[in-house]
């Protein structure tokens, strides 16, 4: 856990010590007083990378040269770290810790229930990455073959190159896709085990999950895949876009058998989301033997008394959570709240 975060120039702070409690700690404080800011400080000292940008150069506050992290941390024995991150983009000091993960909820999440499968598929991979070696290279090689691939066939519609051109693309696709559908199917079903737990605690039903993979249901046979993808070669070539491989698979949920996307109310959607991010957790504490700190950020709102209290209970029993709101409540009695105050630029 988190005992004490101290923020230099880092995003709207100026100089800021924080402390924090083990349970449930609430950060209280109006619109851009820095509550997200600050729980991506913390994600920045587990993960040694932000949840919200690749480019650190954004974590630097206004014209500074630099920022500095600095954070007590304790898995066992007390850890020290501490984080400088410079206007060229350089980070110096140690990029996370290995006794103790970080598993953000941010408002933008619900977009894993009302967007597209891009987005399902980018939160199940991040799943995935956190607990598998090697998954996100597999996935960065696999885009890379995709993008050879496609040039191939738009190269074949132009008449510049013939089919064999095409074709000595498709063992590599199909090798790393596959892999991606088993571990993506496997991390899925253990996901689900979890999701259903929890709606069904919270009195809500089973969330079911269901992967439909463009790769059909043999993805396992070699050479039954590789005859699936020849038969749409034509159509591909008419596309100029490979159109069989993980990049186009579906991930669909459902809460007590109603398609959430579809069916459910914006707090249900929400309630799903929640649901996500506690099986993350659990998945990375028992696949990685680290222990997961949540960083709950706004994740009340939208829900009514009985599922914010339903919400609150939950993450009573983590050895650590932080979460965010613009104002205090009653049923926040027994936790450690932290006030933001001051002007934004504090």
């Amino acid at each position: 856990m988190i005992r004490q975060i101290r923020l230099n120039n880092f995003r709207n702070y100026n100089n800021r010590k924080i402390e924090f409690r083990p349970g449930v700690n609430i950060i209280i404080g109006d619109n851009g007083r820095g509550k997200t800011n600050l729980l991506e400080a913390c994600f920045f000292l587990l993960q040694g990378r932000s949840m919200r940008t690749a480019d650190v150069r954004e974590l630097v506050r206004g014209d500074e040269e630099e920022a500095v992290l600095e954070g007590v941390l304790y898995k066992d024995r007390e850890i020290k770290i501490r984080n400088v991150i410079n206007r060229e983009g350089e980070v110096k000091g140690r990029k996370g810790v290995k006794e103790i993960s970080a598993v953000s909820f941010q408002p933008d999440d619900i977009w894993m229930v009302k967007g597209g499968p891009e987005e399902r598929r980018k939160y199940l991979d991040e799943v995935i990455g956190e607990t598998k070696t090697g998954y996100r290279e597999i996935l960065r090689e696999y885009q890379r073959t995709l993008k050879q691939r496609n040039e191939a066939l738009k190269a074949v519609r132009k008449g510049i190159k013939d089919r064999g051109y095409i074709r000595n693309w498709n063992p590599l696709l199909y090798r790393n896709g596959r892999t991606i559908v088993e571990e993506r199917t496997e991390t899925l079903r253990t996901l689900r085990g979890e999701m259903t737990g929890l709606g069904e605690k919270w009195g809500k039903g089973s969330i079911e999950t269901r992967y439909y993979t463009s790769m059909g249901d043999n993805v396992g046979d070699e050479e039954k895949t590789m005859e699936r993808i020849i038969k749409m070669e034509d159509a591909e070539i008419r596309r100029g876009a490979s159109l069989i491989g993980p990049h186009r698979d579906e991930l669909l949920l459902f809460l007590a058998g109603r398609n959430v996307r579809r069916e459910c109310s914006q707090g249900e959607q929400k309630l799903v989301t929640i649901a996500w991010r506690l099986a993350q957790a659990k998945i990375v504490q028992g696949g990685t033997g680290r222990q997961a700190m949540l960083l709950m950020d706004d994740c009340l709102s939208e829900l009514d008394e009985a599922n914010r209290r339903t919400i609150l209970r939950e993450l009573e029993e983590w050895e650590q959570s932080l979460l965010t709101t613009t104002d205090d409540s009653a049923e926040f009695e027994g936790t450690n709240r932290v006030w933001l105050e001051g002007k934004r630029d504090e």
